[in-house]
């Protein structure tokens, strides 16, 4: 987001993604008091979809206890992996943390994954690289010339 203007519209988008994904309507949201969620716009549109709102008292990040703790693994999981990684490569490392912990046994799912709770199906682990294999592509098919790439794990829209 470049504008904390621009909340509504993203949450519009993942609330249409989520219903349709899950065949599920969002019932509650939980959210701090920023102003990108306590414009008129957000609490109508609440209202109108039947949302509950629920919001945290001010500077209180223990209240949201288990989203803390998975931002701080996410960042963990980056700061280890992200070592040999450029640093305009941050938020893609970050992406690939989360596809990966969104697939592995959590203690607070047992015998499961998010991803098998949201999408009622085990995830296909394949596909997975390591985040910093790095690979030689040819610049141009008639050309010798090879460039050095650095993977980043999974791309969104691709099957791989």
């Amino acid at each position: 987001m470049k504008e904390k203007s621009d909340a509504i519209g993203h949450f519009k988008k993942f609330k249409a993604m989520v219903e349709k994904e899950t065949g599920n309507a969002i019932k509650v949201l939980r959210t701090d008091r920023g102003g990108e969620f306590n414009s008129q716009d957000f609490k109508d549109l609440c209202e109108d979809h039947g949302m509950i709102r629920h919001l945290t008292a001010p500077y209180t990040p223990q209240q949201y206890g288990v989203v803390e703790r998975r931002n701080r693994t996410l960042l963990e999981m980056t700061v280890l992996k992200a070592k040999q990684v450029p640093n305009y490569l941050w938020g893609e490392a970050v992406n690939h943390a989360s596809y990966i912990i969104n697939r592995i046994p959590t203690r607070a799912v047992k015998d499961s994954t998010p991803y098998e709770l949201y999408y009622h199906r085990k995830p296909n682990i394949e596909h997975i690289r390591k985040l910093d294999d790095r690979s030689q592509k040819t610049v141009h098919k008639t050309q010798s010339l090879t460039r050095t790439q650095i993977g980043t794990g999974r791309r969104n829209m691709t099957k791989c």
